[in-house]
């Protein structure tokens, strides 16, 4: 038989034991990897998935957000997602999975899987500009939203606090865009330009979005880097292709009123932008006929020295 006051020190002891696990599992939580947590929601018919479904579904969810993508074929969809499971709550429209993140680490790091143990984050900034200038606004928004959801899908995390990266996208006629990126990320300086298909432009842009994401959050600095020139190859047109290299400081307005007046001249065709810096740019020009001569005079009436190269001129 217990004494009375064995019994009230247990009953303390029981108390405290209760409490400190709940402090225990509240701080595990609480110190989560924000990428461990994944929502399975209702499938197209509006059916929320069984919970080891569920926990299965989130397995491939968890490798996408934080396994390097050029290593994402070797970390295996369908094996026993339990074994990382911490915790599963079922909710009305969907199931909320918690993986433990040391033993994914663990697995990760056994398998000799490339990932990112810590997410990456990013204050993401769009700007939509179309080939007048005008700026669009409703366009960015729309597109900065869907950035929101495919960066929570790589596991990149959105805060006001983070590295900028400002992404600028510039039509610059009815289907060429042009890209730059601005800002203290390490796409900064990164620019690309593309060719938008038939069919719905937004979608187009959503998938650019989605591979700029991946290339920030890439490990590898040298596919940030990588930029392949066009081939030079003359057409049977009559028509003329070079490139245009200036080597030359200029603040982004000062180039967009450049290729505003290069493009207005009666020789020129067609002038995309393949490499923009601060100091120097690279384009890839049309002519209308095989005549470049007029260029040294063009150059030099606003104080510019242009010399004829191998594949076209350089502007100094």
């Amino acid at each position: 038989m217990i004494s009375m006051p064995l019994r009230r020190l247990s009953f303390k002891y029981l108390i405290l034991l209760t409490i400190s696990m709940l402090m225990f599992s509240t701080y595990s939580y609480a110190n989560t990897d924000p990428r461990m947590v994944v929502e399975v929601g209702a499938d197209e018919q509006g059916k929320v998935p069984a919970v080891q479904e569920a926990i299965q579904l989130a397995l491939p969810i968890l490798w996408d957000r934080v396994v390097e993508d050029s290593a994402r074929s070797l970390a295996s969809d369908s094996m026993r997602a339990t074994t990382f499971l911490l915790r599963v709550v079922p909710q009305s429209d969907h199931v909320e999975v918690t993986f433990n993140q040391e033993r994914v680490w663990q697995y990760l790091d056994e398998k000799q899987i490339a990932y990112l143990k810590e997410p990456l984050q990013l204050n993401m900034q769009i700007e939509m500009v179309d080939s007048r200038g005008t700026t669009m606004s409703k366009t960015a928004e729309a597109l900065l939203a869907y950035a929101h959801e495919a960066a929570k899908a790589r596991g990149i995390v959105f805060a006001t606090d983070a590295p900028l990266l400002q992404a600028r996208w510039r039509w610059l006629d009815g289907a060429q865009v042009y890209l730059k990126v601005e800002g203290q990320s390490r796409l900064t300086g990164f620019t690309e330009t593309r060719s938008m298909q038939a069919g719905d432009p937004l979608e187009q842009l959503h998938a650019w979005i989605e591979s700029l994401l991946i290339k920030a959050r890439s490990t590898d600095t040298t596919e940030m880097a990588t930029f392949v020139e066009p081939a030079i190859e003359q057409p049977t047109d009559g028509t003329m292709v070079l490139m245009l290299t200036i080597e030359q400081p200029a603040t982004l307005p000062a180039q967009v009123v450049f290729e505003e007046s290069l493009r207005q001249n009666s020789h020129v065709k067609l002038l995309l932008p393949t490499l923009l810096s601060s100091s120097s740019r690279k384009y890839r020009m049309v002519l209308h006929n095989a005549d470049d001569s007029w260029l040294a005079e063009w150059f030099r009436r606003r104080g510019m020295q242009a010399t004829a190269t191998m594949d076209g001129w350089l502007v100094q």
